[in-house]
């Protein structure tokens, strides 16, 4: 969703910074010359993340599925870490309790 997000705000900007600069040349010779230069750098723009991904071998599957398997792991190894933590805490407060009854 970020791709896509960064995808439209530099086609955006770069809409922008074109209007503006053709607004600063009134009525002149070289307005043309930075209409044709703007195009091909606009769709040079649009076309480019279509080619990175089909460079990318193509297969967005496989992309999506490392993608989800990397952060699940990630969740996992976090889940195992606080699950530790707490029977840690749990056997630490059973242990405490016991001791303390022992002693009276």
């Amino acid at each position: 969703m970020e791709f896509l997000y960064q995808y439209i705000k530099n086609i955006c900007i770069f809409s922008l910074v074109i209007s503006l600069v053709l607004n600063i040349f009134p009525e002149s010779s070289s307005k043309k010359y930075i209409k044709l230069f703007a195009g091909i750098v606009l769709l040079a723009l649009i076309v480019n993340p279509i080619i990175n991904i089909k460079n990318n071998s193509g297969d967005i599957e496989q992309i999506i599925k490392n993608y989800t398997h990397g952060s699940l792991k990630e969740e996992n190894h976090t889940f195992e870490n606080n699950r530790e933590s707490l029977e840690n805490k749990v056997y630490e407060r059973v242990s405490n309790g016991y001791k303390e009854n022992a002693g009276n």
